[in-house]
């Protein structure tokens, strides 16, 4: 049960804040740069055709929601796990990447977007795993300090 509150849930958590953070973002976008609204998503090559077709001011956003959700989601990760390491936002960001080729590959991104914004899911959840060490007090994280456990919040 330790293993499921410590590991798995806040990996799950931070997947969540990270893909609510991320729609929001492209959410916005969708008024800036819309779909046709005869779009069949089933059609792979249609949906293709229409990401080739978009400028590249329209990915600005969804870079800035991969970012931003990243961020989110490590930081959510690292505070609920308690632990100083980073070994649950790792876990993230594996899943987000994962996540972000599997977008790649399904709306078939430019090449530039895929090369600037998969590494980019790293260094954001990186960053969140950083400001929530830096923000959490030094003793509440497991392996640190007094050696109490970290409550379960």
């Amino acid at each position: 049960m330790s293993f499921l509150k410590t590991k798995v849930w806040p990996v799950v958590a931070g997947f969540v804040v990270a893909s609510i953070a991320t729609m929001i973002f492209e959410y916005i976008n969708s008024f800036f740069f819309p779909l046709p609204k005869d779009l069949d998503w089933n059609d792979a090559e249609a949906v293709r055709a229409i990401t080739a077709s978009l400028p590249w001011t329209a990915y600005i956003l969804v870079l800035l929601g991969w970012i931003v959700g990243s961020f989110k989601g490590g930081w959510v990760a690292a505070w609920l796990s308690g632990e100083s390491k980073f070994r649950v936002s790792l876990a993230l960001a594996i899943l987000l990447t994962l996540a972000g080729i599997w977008n790649v590959m399904m709306l078939g991104h430019d090449i530039i977007f895929t090369v600037i914004g998969l590494p980019l899911l790293f260094g954001g959840t990186y960053r969140g795993y950083r400001a929530a060490v830096a923000k959490r007090p030094r003793m509440f994280f497991r392996g640190r300090g007094n050696g109490v456990a970290a409550p379960m919040l």
